[in-house]
């Protein structure tokens, strides 16, 4: 999902969608049908010019500056042409299988890092794409499909364009790339991908000097125990993961996964994955226990994510949990949620590093954060000059979720009157926010889970077994929601789930279900 340099050598990740890379990520998507709404398609080589200005300038901007702390310094952002800084230099890497090998360049200090979300490749809009690589390649040297979604030729269109940046590959899987309809389970799909990627593990630990870069891919699409969507670390992956963190205590880490731990505090969809319950990485299983390795290593720099196809222009599209920077990326193409097309760039140098969004419609760069290594207090975002306000006529909510100690208490409704909250055990809280029913997790401060999607022209009340009211501080006790149409006095009765809280499951894993119309198909042809 990121593409960097190393001094005088380029990388590149790349989170895939259907083909995500991580080495310095650049996320590969090749899936269709989204449930947004598309601009006019432009074509392929609309994607294709992005990658020429991108090249151009990283390979003239890997230099190291004088000291750190140009971070204070806007680079100039007019246009789409290399700024030239004295002290830089580079070379450009030769693209191809070399491109997919490990990129660590240790006779270098000050590295850049491209990261691209949830790429998307469509042939049509491959333009948009080549424009994107071209103004990334030139943006990092400032700074210092084809197939269905999941399928070997998705895998291959994807390999050529990460190719094209002449750069280090490394990826990750999301949550598309494993959806591949020539393969019968998760185990094949993941074994083409890495075949694909000339990877031999889905996850892996690169050095880029003294950081330690981490990237974790999802495993299961066929096999989710619910959305087929739901990103799901694997046991072998997070033991690994953890002993990592163990033996890495004394040097910065940066992570990189396809979507985001529980409890980042970064903006979600509600209506969609959240409801669906696949914001989260082991969203349905044990969604806490990413923050939870976070917590305990403060050493954890940064972790940079997408999956939700929302921009870098809310409050929280950079989110602190101590002293970690939780850092949502935007997409290339047109499958975005906002109209915007934006990645980010990374620059890491021995005092620090410094995070910027690259704009695909202008090729501008504008500094997002910037944060000492050695500093002990938290790291703060740069307030934007234009922020998007959450807009649920757009197609998504605003995450109520925060990483701050008072996030409860602030949360108001968009006509400006209080969410009300109700506490109904088991870490649940319902939380009655414009029109719908959310539950959140309150250890975790992350809402996991949709009760009710509308609740307009309806009262919400929760009962116990008896039926009788229970009190919003009391509702542990309650049994039920119940929603009360207030014309026909029509009552709606929501129980406790399988987890004893209230959420529901308003998306099984589609892919079991396919399967099962296919055979009940198939058994009356037969009969």
């Amino acid at each position: 999902m990121a593409m960097g340099l190393s001094g005088s050598t380029g990388h590149l990740f790349i989170r895939s969608h259907s083909s995500r890379a991580t080495r310095n990520w650049l996320h590969c998507h090749c899936k269709t049908g989204l449930p947004v709404q598309f601009k006019s398609h432009r074509s392929m080589a609309a994607v294709e010019n992005v990658i020429p200005r991108f090249t151009d300038c990283l390979d003239r901007t890997r230099m190291q500056y004088g000291n750190f702390g140009c971070h204070l310094q806007r680079w100039p952002t007019t246009g789409p042409h290399c700024v030239h800084r004295s002290g830089f230099s580079c070379t450009a890497l030769a693209s191809g299988s070399e491109t997919f090998s490990n990129f660590s360049d240790q006779t270098e200090q000050v590295y850049a890092v491209g990261i691209m979300g949830d790429l998307h490749l469509e042939p049509e809009q491959m333009d948009l794409f080549h424009t994107a690589r071209a103004q990334i390649t030139e943006a990092l040297g400032r700074a210092a499909g084809a197939g269905t979604p999941g399928s070997r030729e998705c895998f291959e269109t994807a390999r050529e364009f990460l190719a094209g940046f002449g750069l280090p590959v490394s990826v990750v899987t999301g949550n598309h790339d494993l959806e591949g309809e020539e393969f019968e389970t998760d185990e094949e799909n993941l074994e083409a991908w890495k075949s694909a990627f000339l990877q031999e593990r889905h996850y892996w630990a690169k050095d880029l000097g003294d950081a330690l870069l981490v990237g974790l891919s999802t495993v299961k699409f066929r096999s989710n125990a619910y959305s087929v969507h739901e990103v799901f670390i694997d046991d072998e992956q997070l033991s690994w993961f953890e002993q990592t963190l163990e033996a890495n205590t004394h040097r910065p880490i940066i992570v990189f996964s396809h979507a985001p731990p529980a409890g980042c505090g970064l903006k979600v969809v509600q209506s969609v994955h959240v409801k669906n319950r696949c914001a989260w990485l082991n969203h349905s299983s044990d969604p806490g226990a990413f923050i939870r390795l976070v917590e305990r290593h403060p050493n954890i720099a940064l972790w940079f994510s997408g999956h939700f196809h929302l921009s870098h222009n809310y409050a929280d599209s950079i989110s602190v949990v101590g002293r970690t920077a939780f850092v949502q990326t935007g997409v290339i193409g047109e499958c975005n949620r906002d109209g915007l097309r934006q990645s980010r760039i990374l620059k890491v140098a021995p005092g620090g590093y410094e995070v910027y969004t690259i704009d695909h419609d202008t090729a501008d760069l504008r500094l997002d954060l910037a944060h000492e290594w050695a500093s002990a207090e938290p790291p703060v975002p740069e307030p934007l000059e234009l922020e998007l306000l959450c807009d649920p006529e757009a197609g998504y909510l605003c995450g109520q979720e925060e990483a701050q100690d008072d996030w409860k208490a602030n949360k108001i409704n968009e006509d400006g009157s209080p969410v009300r909250w109700i506490d109904v055990g088991e870490d649940a809280l319902l939380a009655h926010q414009n029109g719908m029913i959310v539950e959140y997790s309150a250890s975790l401060r992350s809402a996991v889970g949709v009760v009710c999607l509308d609740t307009a022209g309806r009262q919400v009340r929760m009962v116990d077994e008896q039926g009788n009211k229970v009190s919003d501080e009391g509702a542990a006790a309650a049994t039920a929601v119940e929603l009360i149409d207030e014309g026909s006095g029509e009552t709606e009765r929501i129980t406790r789930n399988h987890q004893g809280t209230f959420f529901q499951i308003f998306q099984p894993n589609k892919w079991r279900l396919r399967k099962a119309k296919q055979a009940a198909v198939m058994a009356t042809a037969m009969a």
